[in-house]
C-alpha cells in the first residue's frame, strides 16, 4: 500500500499548487499563457537525463505528453469560462469513472474486489460533495459537455501514464513525457498575437512569486503522483485518482486558514451549512481510505 501513502502526499502538494493557482488566476490570466508556462517548466526534467539510461522511446510517452497539455488547456479554459463550483465536481467525479472503464478496456481487467468498488464510490461521492457549491453551481448543457470532455482527457492521460511506466523505467518515462510537453507548448508561439503577449504578463512581483510557488508545488505533486501511478496496480488506478478528494480536504483547510489569517490575499465565505457539507464529505473520503487500508 506504499502507493497510497505516496498518492496522499502527492495530493497535499497539488493542494498547495491549487491554492497558488486560485490566488494567481484571480487576475484572469489567459489559459493558453498559463499552460505555456506550465509546459515550459516541464523542461526542467533535462537535469535528470545525466542520471538515467535513455533507451529507445515508444509512442506512449509522446502521446501522453500531447494529451497532458491538451487536458490542461481544456481545464484552465473551463475554469476561466465557467464557475469553479461547476467545473471541479464534474472533473472530480467523471474522471474517476472514465479511468475505471478505460483501465478495464485498456488493461483487460476481469476482476475487481467488492471492497475496492465500495471504496471507489465513497471517494467519488466525497470528492463530488467537497467540491460542490449549491449556491453557485448552475450546470448548463454546454458546460457539462465541455467538462466531460476535459475529464475524459485527464482520465486518458492517467491511463497513458501507467502504460508509459509499464514500458519504461520511472525516470526514463518521466523525462520522455515531460520533454514532449515542453516541446508541444512551443507550438503556441506560432500564433503571432500569443508570441507578442507571452512575455508581457502584467503582474506584481508577489503574484510572480505565487506563480513560481504554485508551479514548484505542482511539479513535486505531479512527480509524486507519477511515482504512485508507477507503483499502483492497474486495479487501483481509478482509486488512486479518486484520492483527489484528499486534495480538496487539504485545499479546504489551507483556504480556510488563508481566508482567516490573510483575508487580503484570499477571501472565501464559509457558511455553517457549507462547512457541515464539507465535514460530511471528509468523513466519506476517510471511510473510502479506511476501506483501502484494512
Amino acid at each position: 500500500m506504499f502507493w497510497l501513502l505516496i498518492g496522499i502526499l502527492a495530493y497535499f502538494f497539488l493542494a498547495l499548487s491549487s491554492l497558488g493557482d486560485k490566488i494567481f488566476l484571480k487576475g484572469k490570466q489567459d489559459p493558453k499563457t498559463y499552460v505555456f508556462y506550465v509546459g515550459l517548466l516541464s523542461g526542467l526534467v533535462i537535469f535528470i537525463i545525466p542520471f538515467i539510461n535513455c533507451n529507445s522511446i515508444s509512442i506512449w510517452p509522446l502521446l501522453e505528453g500531447v494529451i497532458y497539455i491538451v487536458a490542461l488547456y481544456t481545464m484552465y479554459f473551463a475554469l476561466d469560462r465557467f464557475e469553479v463550483s461547476v467545473v471541479m465536481p464534474i472533473l472530480g467525479g467523471l474522471q474517476v469513472v472514465f479511468i475505471f472503464f478505460l483501465s478495464i478496456i485498456f488493461f483487460q481487467i476481469k476482476e475487481v474486489s467488492l471492497r475496492n468498488i465500495i471504496a471507489l464510490f465513497a471517494l467519488i461521492i466525497g470528492t463530488f460533495l467537497i467540491s460542490f457549491d449549491k449556491s453557485k453551481a448552475k450546470i448548463k448543457s454546454k458546460e457539462l459537455l465541455f467538462c466531460t470532455f476535459s475529464a475524459f482527457l485527464f482520465a486518458l492521460d492517467f491511463i497513458l501514464t501507467k502504460q508509459v511506466f509499464n514500458t519504461h523505467s520511472f525516470f526514463e518515462g518521466l523525462v520522455y513525457m515531460r520533454l514532449t510537453s515542453f516541446f508541444i507548448v512551443f507550438l503556441f508561439l506560432l500564433n503571432k498575437d500569443f508570441r507578442r503577449n507571452i512575455f508581457k504578463i502584467k503582474n506584481k512581483n508577489n503574484k510572480k512569486l505565487i506563480f513560481i510557488f504554485a508551479q514548484t508545488a505542482g511539479a513535486i505533486g505531479i512527480l509524486l503522483q507519477s511515482y504512485a501511478i508507477s507503483l499502483a496496480s492497474v486495479f487501483n488506478l481509478a482509486i488512486l485518482n479518486a484520492l483527489k478528494g484528499v486534495q480538496y480536504v487539504f485545499l479546504l483547510i489551507l483556504t480556510f486558514l488563508i481566508s482567516t489569517l490573510y483575508s487580503n490575499v484570499l477571501k472565501e465565505n464559509f457558511t455553517k451549512r457549507n462547512l457541515i457539507l464539507k465535514v460530511v464529505s471528509i468523513l466519506i473520503i476517510a471511510i473510502g481510505i479506511a476501506l483501502l487500508t484494512i
